[in-house]
C-alpha cells in the first residue's frame, strides 16, 4: 500500500509524531548527571541550556527542534534518563505489542517469521477510510495509496454489498502482507508510489532523501545507515530485525502504520552508546510520506551505583500540508506541537519502562 497529498491536514502528524516506536521513557534520579561525552553533545552540538540540563536532571524529557533541508520535513532531538539497564529496555521493546499498547494505540500486531496473513487478523480499516476507498482515484484520494491499490479496491470490492467493509478489510490485509514480503525480498524498491496527491511520490526516494539529510547523530553508525538504505543486504553482525503494524489515533484521523525495526548493538566505546534502535516506516495511511526514528541507548557512567541509561531520540519525518502559502502558517504550529508530542512520548515511555513488568500488562 502507498501514501501522499500536500493538501492534507498535518495536525495528526504532529500529535502522532514518533508513534511507530511509542513508549520509550523513564524517571531520572535527582543526582543524574550526563557523562562527559553526552554533556558535550548536549551543550555544544544541541545547544542545551543550563535550564535544559536541570530539567533533564530532574527527570524530564528535553527536546530540541533541528533544522531540516526541506519544508515538508520535521526533525526533533530528545533525551530522557531511564532508570533501568539497557538490556531490560531492549527486552521489553522486543515485545512490541505489549510495550506499545496503551492510549492512542487502537490496534497493534507483530509479524512473524515469515510474515503470514494471520499476523494481520485483528487489523481493521477505520470506518471513514472504508467509505473513502470506493471513490478513490489517482490524484484524489483521502487515503495514501498507489494507483494500482486504488484500482484493486474499486474492482475487487462489491461496494453495493452489505459485506463491502469485510471485503475491503480482507484486501487491505492482503496488500499489507504483500508489501512486507516484497520489502523483505527487494528492499526499498518494493515501497512503490503514493498517488493520492497531485503528483506521484516515490516512497523510496523520499526515504533516501530523509536518510541523506540527517546529520545529527550522537555517534557514527555507518553500518546501520547503509543497512537502512540497502536492506535486505549488508546486515551488520549482531543486528536483529522485526516488523509490526499498528493503528494509531493521536490526531484527526486514525492512521495505519507499518514499521521495520532494527536493533543494532554496539561494542563498548568511550561514548557509552550500547545499542541503537531504528524504526523505519514502510507505510502510513495518512499524513506521513516517510519517517525514521533513531533511539540511542547511552549507558550512564557518570556516577557509581547507578544502573540506568540516557535515551536519545532523533525523529525525522516528511509530512503533508507543509508547503505552499498554507504551509507558511501551518509549519511553525505543526513543529511546536510535534515537539511537544515527542516530549510527552518520551516521558510516557520513561514511566512505562520503569514500571514493573507485571504492571505494564495490567494497563
Amino acid at each position: 500500500m502507498n501514501v501522499v497529498n500536500g493538501n492534507r491536514p498535518v495536525l495528526p502528524a504532529l500529535l502522532a509524531f514518533g508513534v511507530g516506536a511509542a513508549l520509550l521513557v523513564a524517571v531520572a534520579s535527582p543526582a543524574a548527571q550526563p557523562s562527559s561525552f553526552l554533556g558535550d553533545l548536549l551543550r555544544r552540538e544541541m545547544r542545551f541550556s543550563a535550564a535544559d540540563l536541570r530539567a533533564l536532571d530532574a527527570g524530564s524529557a528535553v527536546i530540541q527542534s533541528l533544522e531540516t533541508p526541506v519544508r515538508q520535513e520535521l526533525a526533533h532531538f530528545g533525551v530522557v534518563y531511564v532508570d533501568v539497564p539497557t538490556e531490560r529496555f531492549v527486552e521489553r521493546f522486543r515485545d512490541i505489542e505489549r510495550f506499545e499498547r496503551g492510549p492512542g494505540i487502537l490496534q497493534i500486531g507483530r509479524f512473524g517469521t515469515p510474515p503470514r496473513l494471520e499476523d494481520l487478523a485483528s487489523m481493521t480499516l477505520p470506518a471513514k477510510d472504508v467509505s473513502t476507498l470506493a471513490k478513490c482515484r489517482p490524484g484524489d484520494c483521502d487515503v495514501k495509496l498507489s494507483a494500482a491499490a486504488m484500482t484493486r479496491f474499486r474492482n475487487q470490492v462489491n461496494w453495493s454489498s452489505p459485506n463491502a467493509a469485510r471485503q475491503a478489510n480482507d484486501i487491505a490485509r492482503e496488500m499489507i502482507l504483500e508489501l512486507v514480503r516484497a520489502y523483505q525480498r527487494d528492499g526499498n524498491a518494493a515501497l512503490g508510489h503514493y498517488d493520492d496527491g497531485s503528483e506521484p511520490l516515490s516512497v523510496a526516494e523520499e526515504f533516501r532523501a530523509l536518510l541523506a539529510g540527517g546529520k545529527h547523530r550522537p555517534v557514527p553508525v555507518p553500518g546501520l545507515m547503509a543497512y537502512l538504505d540497502e536492506y535486505p543486504h549488508g546486515r551488520p553482525a549482531g543486528t536483529e530485525d522485526f516488523f509490526y503494524w499498528s493503528v494509531v489515533d493521536f490526531g484527526l484521523k486514525p492512521t495505519i502504520r507499518v514499521n521495520h525495526v532494527i536493533i543494532h548493538p554496539l561494542a563498548a566505546s568511550p561514548s557509552g552508546v550500547a545499542s541503537v534502535i531504528a524504526i523505519k516506516q514502510l507505510y502510513a495511511s495518512h499524513y506521513f510520506h516517510t519517517t525514521l526514528e533513531l533511539r540511542f541507548l547511552v549507558d550512564d557512567e557518570g556516577r557509581a551505583g547507578r544502573h540506568g541509561f540516557y535515551l536519545l531520540s532523533i525523529t525525522r519525518s516528511r509530512n503533508d500540508g507543509m508547503t505552499g502559502i498554507k504551509g507558511l502558517f501551518l509549519r511553525p504550529i505543526i513543529s511546536r506541537r510535534s515537539r511537544d508530542a515527542v516530549r510527552g512520548y518520551l516521558e510516557l515511555v520513561k514511566r512505562q519502562v520503569e514500571r514493573p513488568a507485571a504492571a505494564i500488562g495490567s494497563r
